[in-house]
């Protein structure tokens, strides 16, 4: 296909009060490159700049915790200090000086904080204490959330979420999928509480309200708040398309700009019924496109696309408002400047059998496809 075949691909779209300037965004990865206490790096601000300075019109950036006890990797970002914000001013600089919006995703991840050893010891948080396999072999048993610790929660989302206003990005994307602590609260499987937070739909969504309240009070109008959702827990019992379609139509008057719809849960992703289910194409798009009916808010459809002739049908057909990617912009930034240029042949693909890029995640993401040299740096910045 020519350059004029990827006319939707390159059109601007609003999100709140601002504009992206195409239709392609870099979805949330985890690639670890913060330091050992959650600070940002060069290595961050590169890597997410050399993103940005490839033409797609907006970054969001890997989970960064909230808080200690929601952070879930050695090397994952955390932002709950004003001290830390001069780093992740460098890394907002480097995405918008290149034209893309800088959009910080924040997290608690709840059941599954670490480091694991650790937090076998201390007060893994969660809805309710229902046991669930962490890894292999190994089930673990979170502690039942109490009150106090859901309000210091929702004050810890809010408190990340100006200081990522005050670091320069212009918005956050709140964490509420694949088992992380917002999106436990909604499930059915993992919220046993009797008390407002549990119960009925409005007693398991509570939590998620009070959280995009508690942003919106903190930060200015014109910030940006997206919601990475979980579309389906794809389990019995669990959360369910229906459910996001439902909560998506509360929040679309609560002050969202954005959602992503996200498939599964770590655990539920395991099950057999849902075996492989990562490796089709298109596997989460559905849900996609049905909460897309449902609402006037712009939807993000992500996960397995990256084929750009499929990228513009879903735009042309409004299946989606815009179309994020992971790890074809992990592997080479310049996929959208390629494929407008009508030379996509030359993109450098994502087709590592082993996942070296998951293999990687706890000392640092490394992509097989990059040239060694690129390899031995440890990250993919300038000057790749």
């Amino acid at each position: 296909m020519t350059a004029a075949s990827f006319s939707r691909l390159s059109t601007p779209l609003r999100i709140g009060r601002s504009t992206m300037r195409n239709r392609v965004l870099l979805a949330p990865m985890s690639v670890g490159y913060a330091n050992r206490d959650g600070g940002a790096t060069r290595a961050m601000a590169e890597h997410y700049g050399r993103r940005a300075q490839g033409g797609i019109g907006m970054v969001i950036t890997e989970n960064v915790a909230v808080n200690v006890a929601g952070r879930q990797m050695p090397l994952q970002p955390m932002l709950a200090d004003p001290a830390a914000v001069p780093g992740f001013a460098a890394v907002a600089s480097e995405i918008r000086r290149h034209g893309a919006l800088a959009v910080m995703q924040i997290v608690h991840a709840g059941r599954y904080a670490g480091p694991w050893d650790v937090y076998e010891q201390a007060r893994r948080l969660a809805p309710s204490a229902v046991a669930f396999p962490l890894t292999p072999g190994r089930v673990a048993m979170p502690a039942e959330m109490t009150l106090a610790e859901i309000e210091a929660s929702v004050a810890a989302f809010a408190n990340t979420a100006k200081l990522a206003q005050d670091a320069g990005f212009d918005g956050v994307e709140l964490h509420a999928a694949q088992g992380f602590l917002i999106s436990s609260f909604l499930s059915p499987r993992m919220n046993r509480r009797a008390d407002r937070y549990g119960g009925d739909f409005a007693g398991r969504t509570r939590l998620l309200h009070e959280v995009l309240q508690a942003v919106r009070a903190a930060v200015a109008a014109d910030f940006i708040v997206g919601l990475h959702l979980t579309s389906d827990e794809l389990a019995a019992g669990g959360w369910t398309l229906a459910d996001a379609v439902r909560l998506v139509g509360e929040l679309g008057s609560a002050g969202l700009d954005f959602v992503m719809p996200i498939v599964a849960t770590f655990e539920t992703m395991r099950m057999p019924e849902n075996d492989g289910l990562m490796g089709h194409p298109v596997f989460q798009h559905a849900q996609a496109r049905a909460i897309k009916a449902a609402t006037t808010l712009p939807v993000f459809t992500n996960g397995g696309i990256s084929d750009p002739a499929l990228i513009e049908r879903i735009l042309a057909d409004e299946e989606a408002d815009a179309v994020g990617l992971a790890r074809p912009l992990f592997a080479d930034p310049d996929w959208l400047e390629k494929v407008r240029d009508g030379s996509d042949i030359a993109v450098r693909r994502c087709g590592c059998e082993t996942q070296l890029c998951l293999r990687t995640q706890l000392t640092g993401s490394q992509c097989q496809s990059w040239p060694e040299a690129v390899r031995a740096r440890g990250f993919l910045g300038y000057g790749a």
